[in-house]
């Protein structure tokens, strides 16, 4: 696995991250403690999904 590829899964893991935590905490107004458990949750899914991604072959 190249550098190029850690940088891609960890930005797609900290952007749904942040995107979660923000839309949780402060548009739905739930607990902290729930918006980052969600926060995580996400994150941990998104980079799953880049790591697939990263393994397709011809990309």
């Amino acid at each position: 696995m190249t550098l190029g590829n850690i940088r891609y899964i960890g930005l797609h893991a900290l952007c749904a991250a942040v995107f979660i935590f923000v839309l949780n905490f402060y548009i739905l107004k739930s607990e902290l403690e729930s918006a980052v458990l969600w926060a995580i949750g996400f994150g941990a899914m998104a980079a799953g999904l880049a790591y697939q991604q990263t393994k397709r072959t011809g990309s």
